[in-house]
């Protein structure tokens, strides 16, 4: 199944809504699967990224805006709530208004559209709706078509993970095979550079796991070496490797 604008959209419009109830709480509380940030820290952290988003997508601007021109978080945690709350209304309804063709401005080669920035703002707070719930409790999976999509989209931005990192090698290539929705993945990152097909076949090593472990892994939420949550063939040292990027 292949997710739309407007999918991402109603994706996203749920998980803000997950994360202001949760943020409604104790804003001092450690989030685990980020450890050196608070909820407060989580939640500035998306407030910044919506008025990124917010800057381009009602105007069609072609160009970022310079980050000193974003309103900053404020410390107060009143202050704090209601400059998410503010920023993540009006990003849903943004996007709700554009085509997904109107054109704006991006971070990754491709068209520079509208169509980027449901898609990245939905994956943005899949992760950090799981973040925020993991801070009060057991985190809740991501849907499988969601996560599916998420994979081949933490792909897309590998380059650029790793830009400062040109030495970066996996020592072999891993199939990702989804256990829970069709989803499989031949992928090598040699000297920096990510190549991936979305294909059957063996490599090295492979891992096995549900689409949103899966894409909780790639972006270092759990450890893509848990033999609990994963099942793995092959060399481990490519698997080793993999599991080191970790993610933001």
């Amino acid at each position: 199944m292949s997710l739309d604008h407007s999918a991402f959209i109603d994706a996203l419009a749920a998980d803000l809504a997950t994360i202001s109830a949760i943020a409604g709480g104790d804003l001092a509380r450690t989030v685990p699967s980020c450890p050196e940030w608070d909820l407060a820290r989580l939640i500035s952290h998306l407030g910044r990224v919506h008025r990124m988003a917010l800057a381009v997508v009602p105007t069609g601007a072609m160009t970022p805006a310079p980050g000193s021109s974003l309103e900053a978080p404020p410390a107060d945690h009143d202050d704090l709530r209601a400059y998410y709350q503010t920023s993540a209304d009006a990003l849903v309804a943004e996007l709700r208004a554009k085509s997904p063709d109107a054109p704006a401005w991006t971070f990754l080669p491709g068209p520079d559209t509208v169509a980027f920035w449901s898609r990245r703002m939905a994956h943005e707070h899949s992760i950090h709706r799981w973040d925020a719930e993991g801070a009060i409790g057991g985190a809740s999976p991501i849907a499988p078509e969601l996560a599916v999509d998420g994979i081949d989209e933490y792909f897309l931005m590998g380059n650029r993970h790793l830009a400062k990192r040109p030495d970066f090698t996996l020592g072999g290539t891993v199939h990702l095979h989804c256990t829970d929705i069709e989803g499989e993945w031949m992928l090598d990152i040699t000297g920096g550079i990510v190549r991936v097909t979305k294909e059957h076949g063996k490599g090295a090593a492979a891992i096995r796991g549900t689409a949103s472990d899966l894409v909780l892994g790639l972006w270092g939420r759990i450890p893509l070496t848990d033999a609990d949550r994963f099942a793995h063939f092959g060399d481990p040292a490519p698997i080793a490797a993999l599991a080191s990027l970790g993610g933001t």
